[in-house]
């Protein structure tokens, strides 16, 4: 069974408090989960690499404030849902865009600097990863490299992170 944690479908995991205060600027909010995603800045649009097995599929991605997370409500910026893509279905996610997916949010204005993106796959599962645009915009990265806390991996890399074991 993949590592990862259960998601009350309505409100996305918006508890990663503890961490981002622990100085971590992109990786999951439960300090026990180590999977992390990835991102990379294209332009004005950052393109986040969401981890998932091969039979996974994304349902929703919701983008919080994080800098506005102590609310008891932090505003959604962005959200996305119904992907149709081959890319958008296995968590490559361009923000801001309506690249791939059937339903979004426009551009909000302005960007928040940090982001607390979170997901939910079609088991309701998922998890949420908290993003410094300024940490993303400076890193070097080669082509197909997102940049992550452990430095960049590829989109096979990202994923290879989960036990993807299907029982039989």
């Amino acid at each position: 069974m993949p590592n990862r944690r259960r998601v009350a479908p309505p409100v996305l995991l918006f508890t990663a408090i503890a961490l981002l205060a622990s100085g971590c600027f992109l990786g999951p909010s439960d300090p026990a989960d180590t999977t992390v995603a990835g991102a990379r800045a294209e332009g004005e649009t950052i393109v986040v690499k969401i981890p998932l097995c091969p039979s996974d599929e994304l349902r929703r991605v919701e983008v919080t404030d994080w800098d506005k997370a102590e609310d008891t409500n932090p505003p959604i910026v962005w959200w996305a849902s119904g992907p149709r893509t081959a890319s958008a279905k296995s968590g490559v996610v361009r923000l801001w865009s309506a690249e791939g997916f059937d339903r979004h949010a426009a551009k909000p204005a302005p960007l928040p600097r940090t982001l607390d993106v979170a997901y939910l796959d079609p088991s309701g599962e998922g998890r949420d990863y908290v993003v410094s645009l300024r940490t993303v915009a400076a890193a070097k990265l080669k082509p197909g490299q997102y940049w992550t806390d452990d430095g960049p991996r590829t989109a096979a890399q990202i994923d290879a992170q989960l036990d993807c074991h299907t029982v039989t």
